[in-house]
């Protein structure tokens, strides 16, 4: 239970993150800062990501993955968790620092499958067609997952059962917040 626990703790601020990624556009604020993190640039007459991976997306999820971490860790230090499910504990390590590396993870994971995806002429946000659908959906959950755990690891690396444990969180928060987006008119589609 303590590597649920921890995986828990870690993945909280970054599933809140998304959360909060998901209002702000809903709400349209931000609306300046949503330009393409690609600026327009094609590589073989393609766009390099397409105009869903903006620079609000990034700007707000890094933010909004700080605050709830440094929230988190408030709440942490209040006595509210236990320190068995501080990734860290007994050591101490202020965790709420890591929350700008696991919402920089997030957006920076995306990126390559964005790249991909436009390169194999995949519009935005649409699937894969033919036998690369089933693999581009498990490349689109499993993107952000590594990239968080990749730049978590420039500071500290989990366990191998706690990155098992974010995986499994991943393959259910990660469709579940799809489907959220669908409902609120923000995706045309789950997978």
């Amino acid at each position: 239970m303590d590597d649920l626990g921890r995986a828990l703790w870690l993945a909280l601020p970054v599933i809140l993150g998304g959360l909060t990624h998901v209002a702000v556009i809903r709400a349209g604020w931000f609306a300046g800062l949503a330009v393409p993190l690609d600026g327009g640039l094609t590589v073989r007459s393609r766009r390099l990501l397409g105009d869903n991976k903006t620079a609000r997306g990034a700007l707000v999820m890094i933010a909004a993955t700080s605050a709830w971490t440094a929230a988190q860790w408030l709440l942490h230090r209040a006595g509210v968790a236990p320190w068995s499910w501080h990734p860290l504990h007994p050591s101490g390590i202020a965790l709420w620092r890591f929350g700008p590396l696991m919402g920089a993870g997030y957006i920076l994971g995306e990126l390559p499958n964005s790249a991909l995806k436009r390169q194999l002429d995949i519009a935005p946000g649409a699937p894969a067609p033919g036998p690369r659908r089933a693999l581009f959906w498990v490349l689109d959950q499993i993107d952000s997952f590594a990239g968080v755990v990749a730049l978590l690891c420039l500071v500290w690396c989990p366990p191998a059962a706690v990155v098992l444990w974010l995986l499994a969180i991943c393959l259910v928060v990660h469709p579940a917040v799809a489907a959220l987006m669908v409902l609120v008119g923000l995706k045309s589609r789950v997978g």
